[in-house]
């Protein structure tokens, strides 16, 4: 009995890293498209000094950024070949850029297993393990949706996460 109990516990813990990682990713995927869909438009040129990026850039460089990362994953060329940053796009075109740049890490992490994170990529003259790469997807995501969240404070917004947790606690 202690074995299959054993074997069950293993089971269940299979793929826990890959799993896990999805899950961030999604998070990370809604809680964008509902920034975008919260914040006023004419808000999205706004930014709380001048040495940083504007909430429409700061949107931009993820979608950029998750193609530059999850081309190394594959590994390929990077497929977005203009800056959605330097492009100046509207709400609806920002919502595409992200989705499209989503989808497309979506795919290059499609069926992984935990294993998987051990195998390793060349970049050029580095070659490192593909963990280090999804890894800094998530640490890069997470770290401009947090300035993201700022931005959207100070403009009076309330991130729908907060909504979400708060709700969850009634």
């Amino acid at each position: 009995m202690g074995a299959a109990l054993s074997a069950g516990a293993c089971f269940a813990q299979q793929d826990a890293v890959a799993k896990s990682l999805k899950n961030l990713f999604e998070g990370y995927r809604l809680n964008l498209n509902e920034a975008i869909a919260k914040v006023k438009e004419s808000d999205y040129d706004f930014k709380p000094t001048p040495e940083v990026k504007t909430l429409r850039e700061m949107m931009a460089h993820i979608a950029d950024a998750n193609y530059a990362i999850c081309a190394g994953l594959k590994p390929e060329p990077n497929p977005n070949k203009e800056s959605w940053e330097k492009k100046n796009p509207g709400k609806a075109e920002l919502r595409k850029a992200i989705n499209d740049s989503f989808d497309y890490c979506g795919a290059a992490m499609e069926g992984w297993r935990d294993a998987k994170f051990a195998e390793t990529v060349k970049r050029g003259n580095t070659e490192r393990a593909k963990a280090a790469g999804a890894l800094h997807l998530l640490e890069h995501t997470a770290m401009h949706y947090g300035n993201l969240i700022t931005y959207m404070r100070i403009k009076g917004v309330v991130p729908t996460e907060t909504e979400r947790q708060a709700a969850a606690k009634k």
